[in-house]
């Protein structure tokens, strides 16, 4: 009798994971159509951006495929080394080859977003979720942009979906692995980063492990993810003599953010002769040296100006996490991205901080926390970019998706 119970309750799962495997390949068929649909559209699958970041990509790629070596670290390594494996072929194959790659890179999130919220809140929340992701306009968007931002998206939610499972498996293995992906994701966009202090506390806190099984893997783990990280600072340590870290326009980005022309968004110093003529040009040749030359500007100028610093952590804060606030950047060049922004940003941040308020989730989802914390404090010390508000959309899906587990309408989820 017990094994035909078990047998029964084994081929209701199975019946109840058909509509499910099913919601979630129309989720991702939909998801493709819209995105193949954009590009066609709008960006056209072979157009050379000439402006932008974009172009600053291709430029540094370029430079890989002429010299096969990277150029500069103003950026961090991982996108450049992604485009410079289709540039060989010609812009013609190149860049059709590249935005292909970026429509499956966000096939992967969708799935990722999927199982999170499946995993934190039931079967229902990851197909809303993966519907959710899949139609997301922002994301949609930046997948016919030559920018970063959607394979580190999908490193990101990739690696936050290997924590989670981990966590509850317990295993080591699948949590070095987490580690390495956010590493790799780290050296494609390294603004996250910071993020890094959170992880050993979230190993060591893991509950039904002994202290000697949490110390292990948080070390093992810790050492990996470091590994990986040190690997393009060793590499500009033997190509041009300096230990780098990946990312040393950090210091240009804070003083672009703390000065006197600040606002709560970035101020291109470049522009600004003015405001870097304190720097001798020998401190100017090394990019390294010119980067802290500038964090120490802003530094002197945030202990000089207290008060203005103080003033501008609201405006911030705004900038990064209010739509509609944002007054820098591409924004206030384009009233149509305000407007998007108000129009789907904001209605999936109140419903991100409902859900995580109203469900609890079933399994810890501390790192999940971490993305938004860790962003929030890069947004006051830096400068608040409505691209974090992209960053960060597909962890508010999977708080927002739990609320159909409390609608009236949606029933109880299995």
């Amino acid at each position: 009798m017990h094994e035909l119970n078990h047998s029964g309750g084994g081929a209701a799962v199975a019946v109840r994971a058909v509509p499910e495997r099913e919601g979630i390949l129309s989720a991702l068929a939909v998801g493709l159509l819209a995105r193949v649909a954009f590009i066609t559209l709008y960006f056209h699958w072979a157009t050379v951006p000439l402006s932008s970041d974009d172009a600053s990509y291709v430029q540094i790629a370029r430079t890989v495929v002429a010299t096969g070596r990277l150029g500069t670290h103003h950026f961090p390594v991982g996108y450049p080394l992604f485009i410079a494996s289709f540039l060989k072929l010609g812009d013609a194959t190149a860049f059709p080859l590249i935005r292909m790659c970026q429509v499956l890179f966000g096939l992967v999130t969708i799935v990722m977003v999927a199982r999170i919220a499946g995993a934190l809140y039931g079967r229902r929340a990851g197909l809303l979720g993966g519907w959710i992701t899949a139609l997301y306009p922002p994301l949609v968007w930046m997948a016919g942009r030559i920018m970063s931002e959607t394979l580190f998206i999908a490193l990101l939610m990739l690696s936050l979906e290997q924590f989670v499972r981990a966590d509850r498996e317990g295993s080591r293995g699948r949590t070095v692995l987490a580690g390495i992906i956010f590493a790799v994701a780290s050296m494609v966009r390294s603004n996250l980063v910071l993020m890094l202090a959170f992880v050993p506390l979230w190993l060591l806190l893991r509950p039904r492990a002994d202290l000697r099984t949490r110390l292990g893997t948080t070390t093992v783990t810790m050492a990996a993810t470091v590994a990986v990280l040190m690997l393009p600072a060793v590499y500009f340590l033997r190509t041009k003599g300096e230990f780098l870290p990946f990312a040393t326009n950090a210091g240009q980005t804070f003083y672009g953010a703390n000065n006197p022309y600040a606002d709560g968004g970035w101020v291109q110093v470049e522009s600004h002769p003015e405001l870097l003529q304190s720097i001798p040009p020998e401190v100017r040749r090394s990019p390294a040296t010119y980067s802290k030359a500038q964090q120490a500007l802003g530094i002197k100028w945030i202990r000089e100006h207290p008060g203005a610093f103080l003033h501008l952590l609201p405006k911030k804060f705004a900038n990064a996490w209010i739509p509609g606030m944002q007054a820098s950047e591409t924004t206030t060049a384009s009233p149509t991205a305000s407007l998007v922004l108000m129009v789907v940003f904001g209605p999936l941040i109140l419903a991100a901080i409902a859900g995580r308020i109203l469900v609890r989730p079933a399994q810890r989802d501390g790192l999940l926390l971490a993305v938004l914390a860790t962003y929030t404090v890069m947004s006051l010390v830096f400068y608040g970019n409505p691209r974090i508000g992209l960053f960060c959309a597909p962890v508010l899906i999977v708080y927002a998706s739990s609320l159909i587990t409390v609608s009236r309408f949606a029933g109880r989820v299995p």
